[in-house]
Formats: C-alpha cells, structure tokens, sequence
C-alpha cells in the first residue's frame, strides 16, 4: 500500500508519515516552526480518523531537535494518543536520538513520563 504523507518533511517542519504495510506512523525531523499548531493539526485529525476502524498503531518519533512551541503541541498528541491507550487501543512507541543527543533523550523520557504511554528510548543506529 502507499504511504500516506501527513506532513511533508521540510527544513523547519517535521515529516509525518503513515505507513499502512507496517502500521507505522514516523514522526521525523525539525520541528522548529513558527506555527506550531498549523503543523501538528493534521496529525491531531489524523488521528481521530485513524483510531475510528483501527485498534493499534506502531509509531516512531525521531526528531533532530524541537523548539518549545512544538514540543507543547506533540505533547498534546501524546495525550490524544494516551486517552486512546486508556480505551485499550494497542500502542508502540519508540522514541529515537542520535548517540550524543542528550537533549532528545531526556525529552523523550520526560514525554514517556509526562505522558503515562509505554515508550521505548532508544539511540538511532544507522
């Protein structure tokens, strides 16, 4: 099946994609727009649609870096998908960083525990 681009990847935003084959949704990139919001809506209604037919998902979350802006906005997604992990959706987080990213680390573990959702941390290999 092709994959559905969300968001188009581009220097400031990040890429948002949806890969029906393996059930995935990648979150990659930049995220460092001046409107956050405008960014991260289509994911938010995406979403809604998605969890209509469907009982899991598989998603990745590499970001390079995120600005303030965003990462209150991909906290609001991370609490969308946490209240359809309370309705006992089945989900799979992986949060990816790049070896000597501190920063993105330990954000992603301040969104695993903000956010209550099982997420793996985990050091990109490529």
């Amino acid at each position: 099946m092709e994959i559905k681009v969300i968001q188009e990847k581009g220097p400031k935003c990040p890429g948002m994609y949806y890969n029906p084959d393996l059930n995935l949704l990648t979150i990659e990139g930049r995220s460092i727009p001046e409107n956050p919001e405008l960014v991260y809506q289509p994911l938010k209604d995406w979403i809604a649609v998605y969890f209509i037919d469907s009982d899991s998902l598989n998603i990745k979350i590499a970001l390079e870096y995120i600005n303030s802006g965003s990462s209150k906005h991909l906290l609001d997604v991370l609490k969308i998908f946490r209240s359809y992990y309370h309705q006992g959706k089945n989900l799979m987080i992986r949060w990816l960083y790049e070896e000597d990213d501190e920063s993105i680390f330990e954000l992603g573990e301040h969104f695993r525990d903000t956010s209550g959702l099982p997420m793996e941390i985990e050091m990109l290999i490529e």
